[in-house]
């Protein structure tokens, strides 16, 4: 994000006038920069006050303001009783506001400025905070975040999904906002996704908690190995113990004795490609191991040598037919 929309939506929160996604960014511009927050937000009380106020020298005042910019001393406008039309007063105060508040924001934005990093079709993206934390992003996915975190907590926003690698400190916790709701820790690695509406959270090492934030109250404790779904206000916690669940990241495929059902749904996932079997296919079971670097269509044709079946690749999905697995049972 730029500084003028940084700017921007300040003011529309200084008069009310965010949205529900511009509010979201404005807090996390404010939880990075609470000291120039409290700055620009007396700025704003004092303006209010002086709103009423009939007299004040414009120049002495200028000189005051500008000082405060550059950070050379911390005084508030000094005010002195001088006659001056009520209307001349108030366009004043409106432009010494404006000068005096987007001049800290520009020196706020420019030195802490709010970082997008966004993956697209490539996925497997690392990015390192400034607290020598490592976040993993997926394909498709969008990590939010300022350059310096704040000094009491470490916040960002995801949309997508990503693996946490969060470095231990527990008078900093971490915090994810991941659309409705929130994941936080203090020193764990696990992964966070909130594709389809939903947010799941699995956890590989540490302790996690992930509450909603539309739903007071609501939140579950998360232990290696646990999955936590949060479903609008229905929140579901349960185990996964397959290593595939971070294939994404690993680059591997790890199948022992596989369902082929539970092998065609994880391809799904990793390779966002719609698989349909023509049958139940409820004997054929899978051993092997595959690498996700490889093509979708290579790794179709490994399988098709263990369970001697046919597929077709259709405009938008892949038929697989004819296996012989469903006949004489071979696993």
């Amino acid at each position: 994000m730029q500084n003028q929309d940084i700017n921007t939506l300040l003011a529309k929160h200084f008069n009310g006038e965010t949205l529900s996604e511009e509010r979201a960014i404005v807090e996390e511009w404010i939880a990075s920069n609470p000291q120039e927050y409290n700055r620009l937000k007396s700025l704003v009380e004092q303006t209010n006050h002086l709103a009423g106020t009939p007299h004040f020298d414009l120049e002495n005042s200028w000189q005051k303001v500008d000082a405060q910019i550059r950070g050379n001393q911390n005084k508030t406008v000094k005010l002195i009783k001088q006659p001056a039309p009520r209307k001349l007063w108030l366009s004043i105060a409106a432009a010494l506001f404006l000068v005096t508040s987007f001049g800290l924001i520009y020196y706020s934005s420019y030195y802490n400025p709010l970082i997008t990093i966004s993956t697209g079709t490539i996925a497997n993206k690392q990015v390192q905070l400034e607290d020598g934390s490592v976040v993993t992003l997926n394909a498709n996915s969008t990590l939010k975040y300022f350059k310096h975190l704040s000094s009491d907590k470490r916040q960002v926003r995801l949309q997508g999904k990503a693996f946490f690698e969060i470095t231990k400190n527990p008078s900093r916790p971490f915090i994810i906002d991941a659309g409705k709701g929130e994941v936080k820790v203090l020193g764990t690695t696990f992964s966070v996704n909130t594709d389809s509406g939903k947010v799941e959270v699995l956890v590989k090492t540490g302790k996690v908690q992930l509450s909603s934030k539309i739903k007071r109250g609501l939140h579950v404790t998360l232990l290696p190995g646990n999955r936590g779904i949060l479903n609008n206000d229905q929140l579901q916690k349960d185990t996964v113990l397959s290593e595939n669940e971070y294939a994404w990241k690993t680059g591997r495929l790890v199948f022992r004795n596989e369902k082929l059902a539970s092998v065609i749904q994880l391809l799904e996932t990793t390779y966002h490609r719609k698989i349909i079997l023509d049958s139940n296919a409820s004997s054929c079971s899978v051993t092997a191991t595959f690498f996700t670097n490889h093509t979708l269509e290579s790794i179709l044709e490994e399988l098709k040598l263990i369970l001697k079946f046919k597929y077709e690749v259709k405009k938008d999905y892949i038929l697989i037919h004819n296996l012989a697995c469903e006949n004489d049972n071979r696993q």
